[in-house]
């Protein structure tokens, strides 16, 4: 859900490894405070590094890591600034350390560490990450969608199991009927340039919109986001919720509908939470914390739950307005979360910001996550997941939304295939 403008990197070689993020294997409950101290030292270190000062860079870096405990993106830098500066010692300790959180480097940083280190000590490496390839689960194919139907994002189920696909270059939600796929609403004649996150509720669907760089004509900050209720029958709009402002800097991306019917917003750039009230949106959640809000979901005892692809997973309290980043559990990660899926009172979140990506399942105790298991991952037929449904029987999920393909205005990035028909896959419940 366009959460690409928070791929920071010291270099565009860099870029395969940063969205690969995860958190220490002992327990570190980040504070605002180490948040935003680790940031001002990576900008440092960025500094240096655009300077050519790798040394400093490394310095900076450590900081920042000081700040952040087993950041992985952090981890990932350090080891390639040390094995830069020819630190083979550190840059093996930091690369052991990211690969014991079940993660693999970008090519660019395994390449550097290569280079600097003892080829017994790079083949020991090689091993451990090779072990975290390994798939969990099987691809089950539940529809391909068509080609042409090109970056599918998001997907909704109507009561009689009718499957919807929105669309971000084609700029639609489709039906998609004995594997056949009918526009049903086209964003060009309606001026919302792109359709992310769907969901079907009391018999309407409900789609979010804006227009980002992959958007086909997209200019600037031109252009309006929000929120609209369609007739899934007819396709015809049946009321927008807009936020004032354009796309200037926000980007309605999810959406969740409680049980009383209350509907919230995450705003991708926006950086907050919006609430459904009457014909307007009114703010509901705002914290400087925030880096990118992505799925959102409401869970039976626990509440509001919100991703945010930075960050982890916030604890929202709709009675009061605070936000409470939770803590997570050992040996995991909780960053790079897109899609939120509350399926039988359980948590799913699809993970496409890691290497490798996977789906998860996240338990509670009270309100505290007491636990993160793999249920999913690096699946033949997968290029990106992002969101997914919840079924009787298990999750129904987009397996490959194919962004990394698409670049300004749907152009197929240099180097990569051109579009190849959309898999929605379902993953079975394991009970």
């Amino acid at each position: 859900m366009n959460k690409r403008f928070i791929r920071t990197a010291l270099t565009p070689a860099l870029l395969s490894l940063t969205m690969g993020m995860a958190l220490s294997s002992v327990a570190w409950a980040e504070s605002e405070e180490a948040f935003h101290a680790s940031q001002s030292a990576r900008a440092k270190a960025t500094e240096a590094f655009r300077a050519n000062d790798l040394n400093a860079a490394l310095a900076a870096m450590e900081e920042a890591l000081r700040h952040r405990p087993g950041h992985a993106l952090l981890l990932a830098n350090v080891a390639y600034l040390a094995a830069a500066t020819g630190d083979g010692g550190r840059a093996v300790e930091a690369a052991k350390e990211y690969a014991a959180l079940g993660l693999v480097p970008g090519a660019a940083i395994r390449d550097k560490i290569k280079q600097a280190i003892t080829p017994n000590a790079w083949r020991t490496l090689e091993a451990a990450f090779e072990k975290n390839t390994t798939p969990v689960s099987f691809p089950w194919i539940e529809a391909a969608l068509p080609a042409d139907l090109e970056l599918v994002e998001g997907i909704a189920l109507g009561e009689d199991d009718t499957l919807y696909a929105a669309t971000v270059v084609s700029g639609g939600i489709y039906r998609v009927e004995r594997g056949k796929a009918t526009l049903l609403v086209d964003a060009k004649q309606h001026e919302f340039g792109s359709f992310f996150a769907i969901m079907m509720h009391e018999g309407a669907l409900y789609a979010t919109f804006a227009r980002v760089e992959q958007t086909p004509g997209h200019e600037g900050d031109e252009g309006q986001t929000g929120l609209a209720k369609i007739d899934p029958k007819t396709g015809d709009i049946l009321f927008t919720w807009v936020l004032p402002g354009g796309t200037a800097d926000q980007q309605i991306a999810d959406l969740t509908v409680t049980d009383d019917g209350t509907i919230y917003l995450s705003d991708a750039q926006g950086k907050k939470v919006w609430r459904v009230v009457g014909e307007g949106l009114d703010l509901a959640f705002s914290h400087n914390g925030f880096m990118s809000p992505q799925g959102i979901v409401k869970l039976p005892q626990i509440g509001l739950i919100l991703a945010d692809y930075g960050r982890g997973l916030w604890l929202l309290d709709e009675g009061t307005g605070n936000v409470t980043l939770m803590d997570p559990p050992e040996d995991t990660t909780l960053l790079g979360i897109d899609g939120l899926i509350a399926h039988k009172c359980k948590l799913v979140a699809i993970q496409n910001g890691v290497s490798p990506q996977r789906i998860v399942e996240v338990s509670f105790v009270g309100t505290t996550i007491s636990g993160v298991t793999v249920i999913a991952q690096e699946l033949e037929g997968w290029f990106e997941p992002t969101l997914g449904v919840s079924t009787p029987r298990g999750i129904l999920y987009v397996a490959a939304s194919q962004w990394p393909k698409y670049g300004k205005w749907g152009a197929i990035r240099e180097g990569h295939a051109e579009p190849a028909p959309t898999p929605i896959m379902f993953l079975q419940d394991r009970d």
